[in-house]
């Protein structure tokens, strides 16, 4: 199965960034409710972040990830390894915490992978979803990935977008179960190269809510300005709570 949300980002060639903007309240299910014009075009279709999430990350090597705990972030398994990461800022490139990244544990047959930070981080965490999120929940989408495809830009201020969670069926050409998370997208409102590892969200401002950790295309049409498919966080919460020991 190709996995669209590549690892090494710092190889420009290699990898790639994903974000969007938007109010995951006012997430898009028709062209009608389309991010308004003062929205910036980018994650595709998205913009930039309207506030600091404390849990985002940036991985070193591109990808994006998820403060689970002060000393554990979740990404994906195709990311591979990485050196550090930046917690807490909208700007890859400066801000928030850095922190060193010495240990990565990944469940065996799955696309998830927790690494571990050499020391502990006072950011706030994110919650982890005990259950997924029905069909038609609007959802946001966190990322530095590629703005515009098959052209990419990729930007230094982190990106988001809302959208909506679809029918998991609908992302099993990508190689999805039952218990994944589905997001819809279209050639104008998708993730992309880059976003690999980062959140999809449910919740409002300060309160939100971890439900997937980005895999790649939910079909087999494309790699990006598709529908997206994120690995489904409540189906491994255990798992994840017994790893971090919480």
């Amino acid at each position: 199965m190709r996995k669209v949300l590549l690892a090494a980002f710092a190889a420009f060639a290699a990898v790639l960034a994903l974000s969007l903007p938007a109010s995951a309240n006012a997430a898009q299910s028709t062209n009608d409710d389309q991010p308004s014009s003062s929205a910036q075009p980018n994650i595709i279709g998205g913009g930039n972040a309207t506030e600091t999430y404390s849990f985002m990350v940036s991985l070193s090597n591109g990808c994006g990830g998820s403060l689970v705990a002060p000393q554990w972030i979740v990404t994906a398994n195709h990311c591979g390894s990485a050196a550090q990461g930046r917690i807490g800022s909208t700007n890859k490139n400066s801000g928030g915490v850095v922190g060193r990244i010495d240990r990565r544990i990944t469940k065996p047959g799955t696309d998830l992978t927790l690494m571990h930070l050499s020391a502990a981080v006072g950011n706030a965490p994110v919650a982890l979803a005990q259950t997924n999120p029905a069909a038609g929940t609007a959802t946001r989408l966190l990322g530095w990935g590629c703005t515009s495809w098959p052209n990419c830009r990729i930007p230094a201020i982190l990106q988001q977008i809302d959208l909506r969670v679809l029918p998991s069926s609908s992302c099993f050409a990508g190689g999805g179960g039952a218990q994944d998370l589905c997001v819809s997208g279209d050639r104008t409102h998708s993730a992309c190269h880059g976003d690999s590892g980062g959140p999809a969200l449910v919740g409002t401002t300060g309160r939100w809510t971890l439900v997937g950790e980005t895999h790649g295309p939910g079909d087999n049409n494309g790699e990006c300005a598709t529908t997206t498919l994120y690995t489904g966080i409540a189906q491994h919460a255990a798992w994840i709570h017994q790893q971090i020991g919480r």
